[in-house]
Protein backbone atom coordinates (compact mmCIF):
# COMPACT_ATOMS: atom_id res chain seq x y z
CA UNK A 1 0.00 0.00 0.00
CA UNK A 2 2.88 2.34 0.74
CA UNK A 3 4.30 1.79 -2.75
CA UNK A 4 0.98 2.86 -4.29
CA UNK A 5 1.00 6.09 -2.26
CA UNK A 6 4.59 6.80 -3.27
CA UNK A 7 3.87 6.09 -6.95
CA UNK A 8 0.75 8.28 -6.77
CA UNK A 9 2.73 11.10 -5.18
CA UNK A 10 5.38 10.88 -7.87
CA UNK A 11 2.75 10.91 -10.64
CA UNK A 12 0.99 13.86 -9.01
CA UNK A 13 4.28 15.78 -8.79
CA UNK A 14 5.16 15.02 -12.43
CA UNK A 15 1.67 16.04 -13.55
CA UNK A 16 1.91 19.35 -11.70
CA UNK A 17 5.39 19.91 -13.12
CA UNK A 18 4.16 19.23 -16.67
CA UNK A 19 1.51 21.94 -16.23
CA UNK A 20 4.03 24.54 -15.03
CA UNK A 21 4.19 27.51 -17.41
CA UNK A 22 7.37 28.13 -19.39
CA UNK A 23 8.13 31.44 -21.09
CA UNK A 24 10.91 32.16 -23.57
CA UNK A 25 11.80 35.74 -24.45
CA UNK A 26 14.17 36.65 -27.26
CA UNK A 27 15.18 40.21 -28.10
CA UNK A 28 17.53 41.82 -30.60
CA UNK A 29 18.41 45.50 -30.47
CA UNK A 30 21.52 47.51 -31.34
CA UNK A 31 23.40 44.40 -32.39
CA UNK A 32 22.86 42.59 -29.07
CA UNK A 33 20.85 39.35 -28.88
CA UNK A 34 19.41 38.28 -25.52
CA UNK A 35 17.55 35.10 -24.65
CA UNK A 36 15.79 34.63 -21.33
CA UNK A 37 13.77 31.67 -20.13
CA UNK A 38 11.36 31.45 -17.23
CA UNK A 39 10.13 28.19 -15.72
CA UNK A 40 7.34 29.09 -13.35
CA UNK A 41 8.65 31.91 -11.16
CA UNK A 42 12.34 31.16 -11.85
CA UNK A 43 14.04 33.35 -14.51
CA UNK A 44 17.09 31.94 -16.30
CA UNK A 45 19.36 34.05 -18.51
CA UNK A 46 20.26 31.77 -21.41
CA UNK A 47 22.24 34.12 -23.67
CA UNK A 48 24.57 35.98 -23.45
CA UNK A 49 26.24 34.14 -20.63
CA UNK A 50 27.95 35.97 -17.83
CA UNK A 51 31.64 36.61 -18.35
CA UNK A 52 33.60 33.53 -17.31
CA UNK A 53 37.14 33.53 -15.99
CA UNK A 54 40.01 31.08 -15.53
CA UNK A 55 38.97 27.45 -15.27
CA UNK A 56 35.49 28.10 -16.70
CA UNK A 57 37.00 29.48 -19.92
CA UNK A 58 39.18 26.35 -20.29
CA UNK A 59 36.17 24.08 -19.75
CA UNK A 60 34.13 26.04 -22.29
CA UNK A 61 36.94 25.76 -24.86
CA UNK A 62 37.10 21.97 -24.34
CA UNK A 63 33.33 21.70 -24.67
CA UNK A 64 33.33 23.70 -27.90
CA UNK A 65 35.96 21.43 -29.43
CA UNK A 66 33.95 18.34 -28.53
CA UNK A 67 30.63 19.85 -29.56
CA UNK A 68 28.59 17.51 -31.71
CA UNK A 69 27.04 20.39 -33.64
CA UNK A 70 30.42 21.51 -34.93
CA UNK A 71 30.94 18.07 -36.48
CA UNK A 72 27.42 17.61 -37.81
CA UNK A 73 27.34 17.64 -41.60
CA UNK A 74 24.81 19.74 -43.46
CA UNK A 75 22.73 16.74 -44.71
CA UNK A 76 21.90 15.80 -41.10
CA UNK A 77 20.65 19.29 -40.35
CA UNK A 78 18.64 19.25 -43.58
CA UNK A 79 17.07 15.92 -42.60
CA UNK A 80 16.25 17.32 -39.18
CA UNK A 81 14.59 20.37 -40.69
CA UNK A 82 12.54 18.28 -43.11
CA UNK A 83 11.42 15.56 -40.72
CA UNK A 84 10.68 17.61 -37.66
CA UNK A 85 8.24 20.19 -38.84
CA UNK A 86 5.48 18.28 -37.12
CA UNK A 87 6.65 18.69 -33.48
CA UNK A 88 7.50 22.34 -34.07
CA UNK A 89 4.08 22.95 -35.59
CA UNK A 90 2.48 21.00 -32.74
CA UNK A 91 4.28 23.16 -30.17
CA UNK A 92 3.48 26.41 -31.98
CA UNK A 93 -0.21 25.51 -32.19
CA UNK A 94 -0.28 24.94 -28.44
CA UNK A 95 2.09 27.73 -27.44
CA UNK A 96 0.88 31.26 -26.98
CA UNK A 97 2.82 34.09 -28.59
CA UNK A 98 2.58 36.86 -26.03
CA UNK A 99 4.53 39.51 -27.92
CA UNK A 100 5.97 39.75 -31.41
CA UNK A 101 7.46 43.07 -32.41
CA UNK A 102 9.82 43.61 -35.32
CA UNK A 103 11.18 46.80 -36.88
CA UNK A 104 13.24 46.49 -40.05
CA UNK A 105 14.80 49.39 -41.93
CA UNK A 106 16.22 48.52 -45.34
CA UNK A 107 19.11 50.76 -46.37
CA UNK A 108 22.35 50.69 -48.31
CA UNK A 109 24.36 52.48 -50.94
CA UNK A 110 22.34 50.97 -53.78
CA UNK A 111 18.71 52.23 -53.78
CA UNK A 112 17.54 49.29 -55.89
CA UNK A 113 18.98 46.75 -53.42
CA UNK A 114 17.42 48.64 -50.51
CA UNK A 115 14.01 48.66 -52.23
CA UNK A 116 14.24 44.92 -52.97
CA UNK A 117 15.20 44.17 -49.36
CA UNK A 118 12.23 46.25 -48.21
CA UNK A 119 9.89 44.34 -50.54
CA UNK A 120 11.16 40.93 -49.37
CA UNK A 121 10.85 41.92 -45.72
CA UNK A 122 7.34 43.23 -46.30
CA UNK A 123 6.23 39.97 -47.93
CA UNK A 124 7.74 37.89 -45.13
CA UNK A 125 6.13 40.07 -42.48
CA UNK A 126 2.77 39.82 -44.22
CA UNK A 127 2.95 36.03 -44.03
CA UNK A 128 3.88 36.12 -40.35
CA UNK A 129 1.12 38.63 -39.58
CA UNK A 130 -1.46 36.23 -41.04
CA UNK A 131 -0.28 33.47 -38.68
CA UNK A 132 0.19 35.58 -35.53
CA UNK A 133 -2.62 37.87 -34.49
CA UNK A 134 -1.57 41.04 -32.72
CA UNK A 135 1.93 41.07 -34.20
CA UNK A 136 3.55 44.49 -34.48
CA UNK A 137 5.63 44.25 -37.67
CA UNK A 138 7.00 47.24 -39.57
CA UNK A 139 9.29 47.48 -42.56
CA UNK A 140 10.71 50.78 -43.73
CA UNK A 141 13.15 51.89 -46.38
CA UNK A 142 15.86 54.52 -45.90
CA UNK A 143 17.55 55.44 -49.17
CA UNK A 144 20.05 57.69 -47.40
CA UNK A 145 21.09 55.16 -44.73
CA UNK A 146 24.37 53.26 -44.84
CA UNK A 147 23.24 49.92 -43.39
CA UNK A 148 20.04 48.00 -42.81
CA UNK A 149 18.88 47.77 -39.20
CA UNK A 150 16.62 45.36 -37.39
CA UNK A 151 15.32 45.12 -33.87
CA UNK A 152 12.66 42.92 -32.39
CA UNK A 153 11.21 41.06 -29.45
CA UNK A 154 9.47 37.70 -29.22
CA UNK A 155 7.85 36.18 -26.13
CA UNK A 156 6.38 32.66 -26.27
CA UNK A 157 4.58 30.82 -23.47
CA UNK A 158 3.83 27.11 -23.24
CA UNK A 159 3.56 24.37 -20.64
CA UNK A 160 6.70 22.57 -19.50
CA UNK A 161 5.34 19.21 -20.64
CA UNK A 162 4.75 20.54 -24.15
CA UNK A 163 8.25 22.02 -24.36
CA UNK A 164 9.84 18.78 -23.12
CA UNK A 165 7.85 16.78 -25.69
CA UNK A 166 8.99 19.04 -28.56
CA UNK A 167 12.62 18.94 -27.36
CA UNK A 168 12.52 15.14 -27.13
CA UNK A 169 11.09 14.88 -30.66
CA UNK A 170 13.83 17.12 -32.03
CA UNK A 171 16.51 15.17 -30.16
CA UNK A 172 15.25 11.82 -31.42
CA UNK A 173 15.01 13.10 -35.00
CA UNK A 174 18.52 14.55 -34.74
CA UNK A 175 19.97 11.25 -33.56
CA UNK A 176 18.10 9.31 -36.27
CA UNK A 177 19.38 11.65 -38.96
CA UNK A 178 22.92 11.55 -37.59
CA UNK A 179 23.04 7.75 -37.42
CA UNK A 180 21.45 7.45 -40.87
CA UNK A 181 24.12 9.76 -42.24
CA UNK A 182 26.86 7.72 -40.53
CA UNK A 183 25.52 4.46 -42.02
CA UNK A 184 25.32 5.97 -45.52
CA UNK A 185 28.81 7.35 -45.18
CA UNK A 186 30.28 3.93 -44.27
Amino acid sequence: MTAIWIAGGILLFLGALALAPVRLEAAYANGVFTLTGRAGPVPVKLFPREEATGRELEEDAEREEKSLLRRVPLPVLRLLAQSERRPLGWLLRRARIDALRLRYTAAGPDPYAAAMAYARAGLAMEGVARMVSGADLRAEVDFDGARSKAEGRLAVSARLGQAVYAAACFGIAFLRGYYRYKREKE
